[in-house]
């Protein structure tokens, strides 16, 4: 999506994590989510144990600082924050995701004509 030519529509229905949570988060992409979508820099569980390692083991009371992470993580993890932000378009029901994208394909439609060319799609190396 990130340097893509046509219209682009994600459907974010389950967990993503660290640099493919953003890979559909392109200026012109068309962004809905399911309630059940998490997302995250790292899966918590065992997540927090990698690389907060150093800091859980210094602690005076190491299971309470990894539950205190652990904690502070997965309230970040809600699609909530990102509706907040405008990063996503509806937080819908899942029953509504067939609706949804037809009525973005006839929104967009009118538009088309202008992207007429060689499409083009990719990521920067």
């Amino acid at each position: 999506a990130v340097q893509s030519t046509v219209p682009w529509a994600t459907v974010a229905i389950h967990k993503a994590f660290g640099v493919a949570s953003a890979a559909h988060f392109a200026p012109n992409t068309y962004k809905l989510a399911w309630p059940s979508y998490e997302l995250g820099a790292l899966p918590v569980q065992g997540g927090v144990a990698v690389a907060f390692r150093r800091e859980i083991e210094a602690s005076e009371d190491p299971e309470a600082t990894r539950a205190e992470l652990e904690a502070k993580l997965l309230a970040g993890r809600s699609p909530f924050p990102l509706m907040e932000s405008f990063s996503l378009h509806e937080l819908i029901d899942p029953r509504q995701t067939r609706l949804k994208l037809c009525q973005w394909t006839q929104w967009i439609e009118p538009g088309l004509a202008a992207l007429k060319g060689p499409a083009t799609w990719g990521y920067r190396p």
